[in-house]
């Protein structure tokens, strides 16, 4: 079993499990809670369990049964946790992070006008009211764990098992697609891919996953945020405030397109500071850029599983298409 054949195969179970907790929770299994509770219950099963205890299990003992003595370290290692990042680094991936929420929303409410205009319709919650305590534990279950565990699952399991140096940029755009299907809901799949995109440049060019998991944070915090305090108002609800200008207004979206344009390119340019960055603290340390990035003969059968897992996502992303438009 190649390394590629095995990371796939792990990940098509994560994304067996996710699948199968949605059935439940679509079968009425979690009908006994509220809302949130079952919010919380099936956060913990998708994240905690199918993308974070059950993939490191497996991961382990494949790398047991390849003759590992440490599993673990060889693990953590191969998806970019041991990799030291400078101070100037992550003042670098500090700014990409918040500035991209702009995009990232921008992107939303694009995404959601499109769905809206085919006549999807989104379920809302029923619960009202949001407290301080559940805003804390929000940021618990929203931004906190999907940024260890979905990352762990995507830039770790994925990313590690399907880097290429003859195709480089490739394991970047499977990653987002997936990181945009895992979430098996049609309103997250236009801006997920777009996260997915820039998380995993940042791994790509630090080859280190944790700026995945800062951006990651730092935009599930600021929705969070947003969620807040458009349900309490105050100050918080400002991010609002300022996005219900840029995008509902004809001033604010000529002023937000440019804003839009400009912001993209400053990612970019940073993005590009951020490998100049690293690839100078290589040189300084005697570490070659390309040996992380080795080229692999890919074998006949090694993605076959990563076939399978973006087929059952897929259909069920489709189906959460043709259910909004249906009921």
């Amino acid at each position: 079993m190649t390394k590629r054949f095995a990371a796939n195969l792990i990940y098509f179970i994560s994304m067996l499990l996710i699948v199968i907790v949605r059935i439940m929770s679509a079968a009425g299994v979690f009908s006994g809670l509220t809302g949130y509770q079952t919010d919380m219950v099936f956060t913990v099963l998708v994240q905690v369990l199918a993308m974070g205890v059950v993939p490191f299990l497996l991961y382990s003992v494949y790398l047991k049964k390849q003759g590992e003595e440490k599993p673990v370290k060889k693990m953590l290692s191969e998806f970019g946790y041991t990799k030291n990042i400078s101070l100037k680094g992550w003042l670098l991936v500090l700014i990409i992070s918040l500035l991209s929420t702009y995009l990232i929303t921008c992107f939303s409410s694009a995404w959601y006008t499109v769905l809206t205009a085919i006549g999807y319709t989104r379920k809302i919650s029923a619960d009202s009211g949001y407290s301080v305590g559940l805003l804390f534990l929000e940021f618990l279950f929203t931004a906190t764990l999907p940024a260890v565990f979905e990352e762990f699952s995507n830039r770790g399991v994925l990313y590690s098992g399907n880097k290429n140096g003859k195709k480089p940029f490739r394991v970047i755009f499977i990653t987002a697609a997936m990181f945009a299907l895992m979430h098996t809901n049609i309103t997250q799949l236009g801006y997920t891919f777009i996260c997915g995109v820039i998380a995993g440049a940042l791994v790509y060019f630090t080859r280190s996953i944790w700026p995945a998991m800062l951006y990651h944070f730092i935009n599930n915090f600021v929705a969070v945020t947003k969620d807040y305090g458009r349900a309490n108002g105050g100050f918080l609800n400002g991010l609002n405030v300022m996005y219900d200008w840029f995008l509902g207004t004809k001033a604010g979206i000529i002023v937000g397109t440019f804003v839009f344009i400009a912001i993209t390119l400053i990612i970019f340019i940073l993005i590009m500071k951020l490998a100049a960055n690293d690839t100078e603290r290589n040189i300084k340390r005697g570490v070659s850029y390309g040996e992380t990035y080795a080229v692999e003969k890919v074998g006949k059968w090694d993605n076959i599983m990563l076939y399978a897992a973006v087929a059952m996502n897929a259909a069920v992303t489709v189906f959460t298409l043709v259910w909004g438009i249906m009921r």
